[in-house]
């Protein structure tokens, strides 16, 4: 049996015993009389389950007398207070065996505290060193355990609707009404758990204060639940604070503009995952998914991290973007901790700051909607023109001896892109492209290729499909394509894209889908 499996089942004895639950032979209550490893397996089950990962089996919640989450635990089981703890600590004689003494050491190094160089530890802070920081500000939209004196700002305060940052005063703003000052030392953590968990929150808001000229701010090297492990009190409310004013210095070395994303000046880091950098990206950039510099919920160590960056030259900056930016952050920090002039975009700015498509859907649709799991789904997306407002409008389109949208190309699109099958017929004459061309003249003009595809997303914002349109009549502007929807059930998002060329017209949020169980 290993050192950290041995002592896992020390400490949970301990608790077990603690809680009064009745042990014969050193056996656990629901597996007496098995075989050693099928007790090992439960004792595991059982020490995962108090860890608090809520998958806890009825089994395993009897045995363990109801230790299933670090909150509920700590507040009923009197062996896991932090005061009751540091009594038995006390209680240990200045002649303790050796023996012991190792088991504890060890027990530190398993408490949740992983072992960091001194420029990681400078910014990743262990459970030990938080009480070094004049604030603790947790970040989580929907926190119901804060580690005590903590002041709570939601992550999504310094964001406006759809994602972009706020301005920097209204940023500056947010803080100073938390009682923040520039000159505070402030240590971050948190987590957003609708948005599926992990540390982007916490790193993001860092990067939000390193952007203001923020000195002395760090990162809470884990998650609650790590401070919890560490057998570290928790508090159910956060703290007010006086507000104070936040005087922002920008570095503005720390966020990417269009321009000079453009300029090819930097690597650029695509760090979303495959299935979206496969379905429209920054040309020229690399795919290096954000979870690669995760280690669970935390940073790796500086040799992964290393490995995973060696292709990037030190001497060019590098741009690391994702849909908004905020996932960009961890990879973000990985690269500043290993000294690389890394800095933040977002997929978004690149797409609005690119000429556009002047279209705009006129209507979205998929059948059969819900849909049960496996079943195919037909996406429907009708564009219609910016300009053809009116029904008297499109009518003048077909007096004057054609009845199919034009499209005005705002700026020049000079390279292909998307997948040959989803091409739709073009002709272009004096900057005005027209879809859906019938004639055979002007089918053979066409030298640029027209896509339409559906992005659906799952209820945490991932891409689980890309769904290649077809034009369905050729005279048409109306495009479908089908979806097998082989996914768990649950409510899914749609985006729906055209690109021509270089130019990109997204439609986020187009519809949802509703996925129930097959039958």
């Amino acid at each position: 049996m290993s050192k950290i499996r041995l002592t896992g089942c020390l400490m949970l004895l301990a608790l077990l015993l603690a809680a009064g639950i009745p042990w014969a032979n050193a056996e656990c209550s629901a597996c007496k009389g098995g075989s050693p490893s099928s007790q090992q397996d439960l004792l595991n089950s059982e020490w995962a389950s108090f860890l608090g990962n809520g998958n806890a089996t009825a089994q395993v919640v009897s045995s363990t007398g109801g230790l299933v989450t670090p909150q509920y635990s700590r507040k009923n089981n009197a062996a896991l207070q932090s005061d009751v703890a540091q009594d038995a600590e006390a209680e240990v004689g200045q002649d303790q065996a050796p023996e012991d003494a190792s088991l504890k050491a060890l027990s530190v190094q398993d408490s949740g505290e992983t072992q960091r160089s001194a420029e990681f530890a400078s910014v990743l802070a262990a459970p030990s060193a938080v009480n070094d920081s004049d604030i603790i500000l947790d970040i989580s939209p929907s926190s119901t355990e804060y580690i005590p004196g903590a002041v709570s700002i939601p992550y999504t305060e310094f964001l406006k609707e759809g994602g972009a940052l706020k301005t920097v005063s209204e940023m500056a703003g947010v803080l100073g009404e938390a009682g923040i000052s520039a000159d505070d030392s402030v240590l971050i953590y948190g987590e957003c758990q609708p948005c599926g968990g992990g540390p982007s929150a916490a790193t993001y808001v860092y990067w939000i204060m390193k952007y203001l000229g923020h000195e002395k701010v760090r990162l809470l090297d884990g998650s609650i639940d790590d401070w919890v492990e560490a057998q570290q009190p928790t508090a159910e409310q956060p703290v007010v604070l006086s507000p104070k004013t936040y005087t922002p210095t920008i570095d503005s070395g720390l966020l990417a503009s269009f321009d000079f994303v453009k300029s090819g000046t930097a690597r650029i880091i695509d760090a979303r995952s495959g299935t979206e950098f496969e379905a429209g990206s920054i040309p020229d950039s690399i795919n290096i998914p954000y979870d690669r510099v995760l280690d669970d919920k935390r940073i790796k160590g500086e040799e992964d991290l290393k490995e995973i960056f060696a292709s990037l030259e030190k001497d060019r900056p590098v741009v690391v973007y994702t849909n908004t930016g905020v996932k960009a952050s961890m990879t973000w920090l990985a690269l500043t901790l290993l000294g690389y002039d890394a800095r933040v975009y977002s997929w978004q700015d690149w797409q609005a700051s690119l000429p556009h498509l002047a279209i705009t859907l006129k209507e979205a649709k998929a059948v059969p909607n819900p849909a049960r799991t496996g079943e195919a789904v037909s996406i429907t997306a009708v564009f219609a023109d910016k300009n053809q407002s009116t029904g008297s409008d499109k009518a003048g389109a077909s007096a004057g001896g054609s009845n199919l949208t034009i499209l005005t190309i705002k700026g020049c699109a000079t390279c292909g892109f998307g997948s040959p099958q989803g091409y739709a017929d073009l002709s272009s004459n004096g900057g005005i492209v027209k879809i859906g061309s019938s004639s055979q003249t002007e089918r053979a003009g066409a030298e640029r290729g027209f896509t339409v595809w559906a992005s659906v997303k799952s209820p945490s914002g991932n891409a689980v499909s890309k769904v290649i349109m077809k034009r369905i009549k050729s005279d048409g502007d109306e495009f479908s394509g089908i979806w097998n929807a082989n996914v768990a059930a649950a409510v899914y998002t749609v985006d729906i894209s055209a690109t021509l060329d270089d130019i990109t017209e997204t439609f986020p949020a187009a519809l949802q889908i509703e996925v129930r169980p097959a039958d």
